[in-house]
């Protein structure tokens, strides 16, 4: 009797002190690029290479609004959330029992809305979160006039029409030229691209952890305007990075993001 009661405390033992990690089953985490930005950046490359280091099953794929596709992007959000099902599947297939999903700037935007779509992700990661479609629309005539026209005319069924307009990134003017729905699609400050829009409905049962440089030009809005509305979950955290700009921030952090993902509940 004695040996089998040692024997079950150390079973038990094990269990306890294995760690979030190994009592929750194998991670896997798709980290999206930011807007007109490279595939592979310092950032991506740092939390990918420490994610499949600590075990993780990682994902940084090109996404329709990295370098030179943004200006022709061609599909809309809810058709992007479609190729994030499938890699998600992917990485199912490689013995991933968790989804985690993150990117940075636009790609922290569409990690947010995805989770909100699908509410299957056991984790949302947002570093220097960015596109704003409402401060674009409240700010530039000429982007709310775009935005209207491509709208109108993708509720009058001509969403299909070839459409050219603006936006606006961290203060440079961009060119889209695609069909009014996709504008819409992206540029809608009630839509599904809209991060504003979309915190109030993410899940209690989704962490967030959203991660913002001092300088970056969003740092003011971002804690009020997406982390408090989204982050109902204990687990969720809000990370500022002393003298972190927009470009350099999923770099600076990620070590932590890594410990975060390592720790989920």
């Amino acid at each position: 009797m004695r040996i089998w009661t040692t024997l079950i405390i150390g079973i038990a033992a094990a269990a306890l002190f294995a760690g979030p990690a190994a009592a929750q089953g194998t991670v896997g985490l798709i980290y999206m690029n930011g807007k007109q930005a490279p595939v592979n950046s310092t950032g991506s490359g740092d939390i990918s290479s420490k994610a499949a280091a600590a075990g993780m099953k990682v994902i940084v794929p090109s996404m329709p609004w990295s370098a030179g596709a943004w200006e022709k992007i061609a599909v809309t959000p809810e058709q992007v959330f479609a190729t994030i099902d499938g890699y998600a599947a992917q990485l199912r297939a490689q013995g991933a029992q968790r989804i985690v999903i993150g990117g940075q700037s636009l790609g922290a935007n569409v990690a947010l809305s995805y989770a909100v779509a699908r509410q299957n992700v056991a984790g949302v990661v947002m570093a220097a979160p960015g596109h704003n479609p409402g401060y674009s629309y409240n700010r530039n005539p000429s982007i709310k006039q775009n935005i209207d026209q491509a709208c109108q005319m993708t509720q009058a069924g001509q969403g299909t029409q070839p459409f050219s307009g603006i936006d606006d990134n961290q203060g440079n003017s961009v060119r889209l030229s695609t069909t009014a729905a996709v504008y819409c699609g992206w540029m809608n400050p009630r839509g599904m691209a809209s991060m504003q829009a979309r915190a109030p409905d993410l899940p209690a049962s989704i962490p967030l952890m959203l991660i913002i440089g001092s300088t970056d030009p969003a740092f003011g809005s971002v804690e009020k305007g997406v982390y408090t509305p989204a982050a109902k979950n204990p687990y969720s955290k809000y990370l500022v990075i002393n003298g972190g700009d927009h470009r350099n921030t999923d770099m600076a952090a990620s070590l932590r993001v890594v410990d975060w993902i390592k720790g989920l509940p």
